[in-house]
């Protein structure tokens, strides 16, 4: 069984988090920030943890509508599978994963950077795992 690595993909930083080896549960990782080398960023990634499968929090409105950052989600996770082809994405809703997040971390964590995003990374993936536990 393969790990699976879960991203928040935001403008400036890209949370990350990665699963165990048994697939059960997420832990949040350093984020990655999103510049002119992020696609060589998530391929070290994916070689360091032996795996393809990468889950992205989808942002939905939370009328369920695809807005800006939706579109901005799409067009970056195209750009990897360009760069990427065996990369293997598997999108889930996560409308509510940085209300979450904030609820879990306490105040002082909430002003280091990449903390939420990572934490909600872990959040979305583990919705995945979740799910996939299930069936």
């Amino acid at each position: 069984m393969s790990r699976v690595i879960g991203l928040d993909i935001g403008i400036k930083r890209i949370g990350v988090a990665v699963s165990d080896p048994l697939n059960i549960t997420a832990t949040p990782k350093d984020y990655i920030q999103n510049d002119d080398n992020v696609i060589e960023k998530i391929r070290d990634l994916l070689d360091e943890y032996k795996t393809r499968d990468v889950v992205v929090g989808l942002p939905l409105t939370l009328k369920g509508n695809e807005g800006e950052q939706v579109r901005y989600t799409k067009e970056f996770v195209e750009k990897l599978k360009e760069n990427i082809p065996d990369i293997n994405i598997i999108f889930v809703d996560e409308r509510f994963s940085s209300s979450l997040a904030e609820k879990h971390l306490n105040p002082k964590k909430l002003k280091e950077k990449g903390k939420l995003d990572s934490l909600s990374a872990a959040i979305i993936l583990q919705t995945y795992l979740d799910s996939v536990s299930m069936r």
